[in-house]
């Protein structure tokens, strides 16, 4: 039986608009397989640098033999958290942008900097109104008609977003060594300071407890005490605070600063937690207590079979465990468990399918969950989607309407 729903335009929690809609027009390896995409690779320009994003390391091992047989390409993971640049590329790399070739295999480093590779990435590729404009059109296509920007990571990328018609639709948050920079206004027209305590899944650097399968390394980008100075100098900013949290090492290192800080007298306007794949109950009772907002993924509840290459059963079971934050830790969607897409991918489509049909039961999330976690969107964006689902073929697809 075909069921139809009809949804307004949602609100995404959790993208980076301004990087988004830079790489938009980049060439995209992310729905390829391993063939195509090196082709694709093999097939751009041999006397200028080609910013290509969408490389998932599960689907193509990009090997130094490899990368030396490619022309000119800084490749972006899907993740945006890591990169690769062939040996053709190293050149136009090192003129552009320095710190990238120079730290290219140091996957600390880039781990401890990735606003900086944000920054990177959009001065590379461009952002200006028209791509701002196809970003938008895109997001709309695909059920979304607003969204926040998750680090900022330049005063230029701010200024292009502020000044566009798009700008009553996005929701600013700076990278953490960005606010320094930025003048009062600009400062006002942000929700708060992002910070980035480990890295992510699809560069194998978040930072798990256990072991990772086939190589890893769990990484925590600042000491506890670099943490506690940062949360101290945001708190007397007085302005928001995001943080980078995908595994439970890293969980547990940001609720145990956020305690002290709070204990101390600190304070924020809104304290939100992004992403939180392996949270569990003692720590979910630990945000709560905080008051926390919880900002999660569902199409990341998928990363239970993509990443099965890298971890544990364990982990794979336990990833985006929606049921225990909502039924036994009491968060409620739209109120303090906020939903996003990181832009992997874009739109209600996908995330709407791993939640109506999870790969693990505690995932599991009903069309009126995800719909309020999302939100409806800001700025009068129009418009609204229909969801069919085919329960027999256990399939989402999203039918334009008005």
């Amino acid at each position: 039986m075909i069921r139809r729903e009809r949804i307004p335009l949602l609100h995404d929690r959790h993208s980076h608009t301004g990087l988004y809609a830079a790489m938009g027009a980049c060439p995209d390896l992310s729905r390829l397989g391993r063939d195509d995409a090196l082709a694709l690779l093999r097939s751009l320009p041999p006397d200028r640098l080609s910013v290509v994003r969408g490389w998932r390391t599960n689907e193509l091992d990009l090997d130094g033999a490899i990368l030396s047989t490619l022309p000119p390409v800084l490749v972006a993971n899907f993740s945006l958290h890591g990169y690769a640049i062939s040996g053709a590329g190293l050149p136009f790399v090192e003129a552009a942008a320095p710190e990238l070739a120079a730290h290219r295999d140091d996957s600390a480093w880039r781990e401890a900097n990735v606003p900086r590779i944000f920054r990177a990435y959009c001065e590379l590729a461009g952002l200006d109104e028209a791509a701002l404009a196809a970003h938008f059109d895109d997001l709309e296509r695909c059920g979304v008609g607003s969204a926040e920007d998750m680090a900022v990571s330049s005063p230029d990328t701010l200024a292009v977003m502020r000044r566009s018609r798009f700008a009553d639709r996005i929701v600013y948050w700076a990278a953490y060594g960005l606010y320094p920079e930025l003048s009062a206004g600009e400062r006002a027209a942000c929700s708060g300071v992002k910070l980035f305590l480990d890295g992510s899944l699809g560069a194998r650097t978040a930072a798990i407890r256990g072991s990772w399968i086939g190589g890893g390394a769990s990484t925590l980008c600042m000491t506890d005490g670099e943490l506690d100075a940062a949360l101290w100098t945001i708190a007397g900013w007085k302005t928001g605070v995001s943080i980078h949290a995908i595994g439970g090492l890293a969980m547990d290192q940001a609720l145990s600063a956020l305690e002290r800080v709070v204990a101390g007298g600190g304070s924020f306007p809104v304290v939100r937690l992004e992403h939180l794949q392996f949270i569990d109950m003692a720590q979910a009772s630990r945000a709560r207590d905080l008051g926390a907002v919880l900002s999660m993924q569902p199409n990341f509840s998928s990363d239970t079979v993509d990443y099965a290459d890298r971890l544990p059963a364990s982990m794979l079971a336990a990833n985006n465990p929606f049921r225990m934050l909502i039924d036994r830790a009491g968060f409620t969607p739209g109120r303090d468990l906020v939903f996003g897409s990181d832009g992997m991918p874009h739109g209600i489509e996908y995330a709407a399918r791993v939640s109506l049909f999870p790969a693990s039961p505690g995932q599991a999330l009903s069309l009126e969950e995800l719909v309020a976690g999302y939100g409806p969107a800001l700025g009068g964006a129009p418009g609204w989607s229909t969801l069919e689902m085919d329960d027999e073929r256990l399939s989402v697809r999203r039918i334009p309407g008005q």
